[in-house]
């Protein structure tokens, strides 16, 4: 079933989401000086984030939509692993990312 929204209500959930992260940064904003670093609540937000990033990350690898979905899970795994030892070799987030797009574009069309 389609559910058609208005342009009203597309705004609405734009702003209404604006507004829910900006309350979040407001808040680090206020409380920067009295948190520190290295305590337990920031690796505890820090521990949250970082699942939360893998969890998307696998639903993505697990269940793709559009596209990707017409791709195997072998190669986006594959892609994967060579994306995460690029990282733990070169330590340069970028060069891994464009290593990792590369060999997945080389998997899926010559392999």
């Amino acid at each position: 079933m389609r559910i058609d929204y208005t342009n009203f209500e597309s705004w609405l959930a734009v702003l209404l989401a604006c507004i829910a992260t900006g309350v979040w940064r407001l808040v680090g904003v206020i409380f920067y000086n009295r948190i520190k670093e290295d305590g337990l609540l920031i690796k505890w937000i820090n521990g949250v984030a970082y699942s939360m990033v893998a969890a998307v990350m696998m639903m993505i690898l697990v269940y793709p939509s559009g596209v990707l979905s017409t791709t195997m899970v072998e190669d986006r795994l594959i892609a994967l692993a060579i994306g995460i030892i690029s990282m733990i070799f070169l330590k340069k987030l970028l060069y891994s990312i464009l290593i990792s797009m590369v060999s997945f574009a080389l998997l899926v069309n010559y392999f």
